[in-house]
């Protein structure tokens, strides 16, 4: 049995490499407002001239990042401001991974500030689009001897901006150890952001879910947190919070329960078509791939289809938005739909859906995340047979039944 765990694990562990194989964009070029000092040159070069010390941790493929080289970053009031009082480190968070690393950066923008008090110590964080007016009162507020709560309390509102602010201030409790403080937080910005706009719900449904799960594993009293937070969810018939909740807590048993006594009737169809993207990792780990073929890609080419033109729409900037001339979400958009029909040995239909992407889409990212695809699912679906044979396998001596006992009748004798 330890065996089939182990493989279990593997299986795991194949799916997430194959999902995170991609092609790396290219590194945008860094605005002339940045010094190209290293992280340690920079500290020490700011505490030498007691400059506060500002550090912008971006990603070529980051819309966010990409509006601020555009906007914030040639501004001219800001670009004056930085040369007088700061000195500014742009970090490629795909370059610089130990860096990245060390100082726990897990979504892009992030913006990290330095004072020269207290040996250059971090007085705060960012994360998310910052505009000028924005970066400057920041910085300026830092700049002027105001603590971090008092700039938080100044700029505190109901914008996406204020939701990236609290996720700044849970993720500097979690990692000072302050984890009833996270948790506080982070529950706060889970009410907060739902039935919000599409960059809060992906927000929820992505870093927040992630950041409490984690919690989850630090801080056993979370859980008791969390559980209130699904009955009540189940009160109001919620199944997203429901299913979002279980995955969080690792009781995803209880959302393929739910599962199987629906997915077969139709009145079923529209919800399960809404969960489809926490219903399919859901299913993935517990390698039902042919559940996730059958139920939420049934129609695999339109689905395909459909894909595509939302990369497209993705693709074109919107209002005061800029995205990366390399961003092209199609190729991830497709992964878990053509996995689906590989690991459930449909490979015929693969091969179609195969070919429907590359008419769509072809580009060396797409052929490359489709045959990584492919492989890994290969792999893991050689490895659930074999996980499955290994916890079937019952030892001779636990089949061996006892002798049954002579039936007698009063004489002794048997009948």
């Amino acid at each position: 049995m330890k065996k089939a765990g182990r493989q279990k694990r593997a299986i795991l562990a194949l799916l997430l490499a194959c999902l995170c194989e991609s092609a790396s964009a290219g590194a945008a070029e860094a605005a002339d407002i940045f010094s190209r000092l290293s992280l340690s040159q920079a500290k020490e070069q700011a505490g030498q001239d007691k400059k506060l010390l500002l550090l912008d941790f971006t990603a070529s493929w980051c819309p966010p990042c990409q509006k601020m080289e555009r906007t914030t970053w040639e501004d001219q009031e800001v670009k004056d401001w930085i040369k007088q009082n700061a000195l500014a480190v742009q970090i490629d968070v795909d370059q610089n991974s130990s860096d990245t690393r060390a100082l726990k950066v897990e979504a892009m923008p992030t913006l990290i500030l330095f004072t020269p008090a207290k040996g250059g110590a971090e007085f705060g964080r960012k994360v998310g689009y910052q505009s000028p007016a924005e970066l400057l009162r920041w910085l300026e507020g830092a700049r002027s001897g105001k603590s971090k709560e008092e700039l938080e309390k100044e700029t505190m509102d109901g914008s996406d901006n204020a939701v990236f602010e609290g996720l700044g201030r849970a993720r500097q409790c979690q990692t000072a150890g302050q984890y009833d403080e996270a948790l506080n937080e982070y529950i706060r910005l889970w009410q907060q952001t739902a039935g919000g706009n599409k960059v809060l719900s992906e927000l929820r449904t992505g870093l927040i879910a992630h950041e409490l799960k984690q919690l989850v594993k630090s801080h056993p009293p979370a859980r008791a947190r969390l559980v209130d937070l699904r009955k009540s969810a189940e009160a109001a018939d919620n199944r997203l919070d429901i299913v979002m909740l279980n995955g969080i807590l690792d009781e995803n048993a209880r959302t393929l329960e739910w599962f199987d006594q629906v997915k077969d009737k139709p009145e079923a169809r529209p919800l399960i078509a809404r969960l489809s993207n926490q219903l399919v990792q859901v299913l993935y780990s517990a390698c039902r791939w042919s559940d996730a073929a059958t139920y939420l890609y049934g129609d695999p080419i339109k689905q395909i289809n459909e894909y595509y033109k939302q990369a497209e729409a993705m693709k074109k900037p919107a209002p005061h938005t800029e995205v990366s001339k390399d961003f092209d979400p199609f190729p991830s958009m497709v992964l878990m739909l053509y996995g689906s029909y590989v690991g459930a040995g449909k490979e015929a239909q693969a091969q179609a859906i195969k070919d429907e992407c590359l008419r769509l889409d072809d580009t060396q990212t797409m052929h490359e995340a489709l045959d990584n695809m492919a492989q890994g699912m290969r792999q893991a679906r050689k490895a659930a047979a074999e996980s499955n044979a290994a916890a079937a396998i019952v030892k001779p001596e636990a089949t061996k039944r006892p002798p049954a006992a002579p039936l007698k009748g009063k004489s002794g004798t048997r009948h």
